[in-house]
């Protein structure tokens, strides 16, 4: 049974068991020889209120060993605190709120706000790889150019960068150098970021980087190899992104294409500093990925839909639509769903975190979401001003979950956001057309009245 199971599953079973100073247990866990991609029966960080005496010690003692191994002294650790942040303009009260509003982002209780602290000022010392692919390094410029930089900007600004080719001083042989070392110095720790996609096409001669030519598809697979933790930012390094779009000549991926180890997906152009931060907060906590939906991104940050979370749903709901640019729909802040408006489509949490310092987001500044953080957004979602009304199955409802919704039922679920518009709307004038007969009614009735009293009034 068990050998037909394996064959059947293609998955063994197998038991690792993790010691540290404050506990010890074992987990089950199942992995596909293939892909090398691993889902957990148990966490401890997901499954705290099983055992939260065990949770807290797993990650306890991960932090102590982290802070050991890159810090000196506990007085190495409070400097390193004090330089990040209070030279960055960031008062402790500050820093206080974000830890908090991170743990509970991250959808843990409020006794791991101090654990997230350490955790974030570890991060700043841990070994980083970031590397560029084909991409313009929007994500790159959302974290650098902030004129008011948050915790999470500055974490990014402080981390231990080994290798970036846009903000590092060596080039050619030395920064390939450096970026060597590190892969072999910190072997199966060192933080890996890719932006942008991979070109595969021509043995991914399209994209050739660095003094020994080598190409990106040969430098991702190799620096993927023994990274910690492997994480892709923004749409392109996560799906392809435009670099993939039709008819995609360069034969462009994202990164989970080139390599058979876990990425993790933050897409979005750009995406968000606090995913990028909270993802690898989480990875310092427990060392390993965060919970993925189907398309690999943290559900602490994509399982909530635009659409959901917009503070202009009611007006969907109320029929109440944006018909053209500059409308007194537009100046009342109508639903943009009839301009094109892709939330109802797409799973992020734009709506909560925010961009520019934390204050705006596309539907606020007065345009609809063009779905950037969905697989092929630049050929499934456009045109973006205009709403997708002309798929041909019909799907009543469209209340699911990421993983239900699926990019198979992309044009289904369309319909079903049409349908409901249409519904609305044409109920929303049915009521106004039953509201002006009422009112009609009652000013006949108003001047019948009227004209009685005037007849009384003469026959007196």
């Amino acid at each position: 049974m068990g050998k037909s199971n394996e064959k059947n599953n293609g998955a063994k079973e197998k038991k690792i068991k993790i010691t540290n100073k404050s506990c010890s247990d074992e987990y089950s866990e199942k992995y596909d020889d293939k892909t090398d991609k691993t889902i957990f029966k148990w966490d401890p960080l997901r499954n705290i209120s099983d055992n939260p005496d065990e949770a807290l010690n797993i990650v306890d003692s991960r932090l102590t060993n982290l802070e050991k191994e890159y810090f000196k002294s506990q007085k190495d650790i409070d400097e390193n605190f004090n330089n990040v942040f209070s030279a960055s303009s960031v008062s402790r009260r500050e820093f206080i709120q974000w830890t908090a509003l991170l743990t509970s982002a991250l959808m843990l209780p409020t006794i791991f706000a101090p654990r997230v602290a350490r955790a974030a000022n570890i991060l700043t010392r841990t070994p980083f790889i970031w590397l560029d692919m084909s991409d313009c390094m929007g994500n790159t410029e959302a974290f650098l150019r902030t004129a008011h930089p948050t915790p999470a900007e500055i974490i990014l600004n402080y981390v231990s960068v080994d290798y970036m080719e846009s903000i590092m001083v060596p080039a050619g042989y030395q920064a390939e150098a450096r970026r060597d070392e590190t892969v072999k110095k910190y072997k199966g720790k060192y933080i890996l970021v890719v932006e942008g996609a991979i070109p595969t096409g021509m043995n991914g001669k399209f994209l050739t980087i660095g003094a020994k030519g080598k190409t990106g598809l040969e430098i991702t697979k190799s620096t993927a190899k023994n990274a910690g933790v492997i994480v892709a930012v923004g749409n392109c390094a996560s799906y392809g992104g435009i670099p993939a779009a039709y008819p995609n000549p360069t034969g462009s991926v994202g990164l989970s294409s080139v390599t058979n180890r876990q990425v993790i997906n933050i897409p979005a152009c750009p995406a968000n500093p606090v995913n990028l931060v909270g993802t690898l907060v989480e990875y310092i906590l427990v060392g390993k990925a965060p919970m993925l939906d189907s398309l690999g991104r943290p559900l602490w940050a994509y399982s909530g839909r635009l659409h959901d979370n917009c503070y202009r749903r009611g007006h969907f709901e109320a029929g109440e639509y944006v018909k053209q640019w500059g409308d007194d729909g537009a100046k009342k802040q109508y639903c943009l769903y009839m301009m094109g408006c892709k939330g109802p489509f797409t799973w992020n949490n734009c709506t909560v975190a925010q961009y520019n310092q934390d204050m705006s987001f596309p539907m606020r500044a007065g345009h609809g979401c063009i779905g950037c953080s969905e697989p092929a957004f630049w050929d499934r979602m456009t045109p973006f001003e205009k709403p997708n009304l002309d798929a041909k199955i019909f799907i009543p409802g469209v209340e699911a979950t990421a993983d239900e919704f699926g990019v198979a039922l992309f044009g289904a679920a369309g319909v079903g956001m049409a349908a409901h518009a249409i519904y609305t709307g044409v109920k929303r004038r049915k009521n106004n057309k039953e509201k002006d007969g009422k009112r009609n009614k009652e000013k006949e009735k108003g001047g019948n009245n009227g004209k009685d009293n005037d007849s009384n009034e003469n026959k007196k």
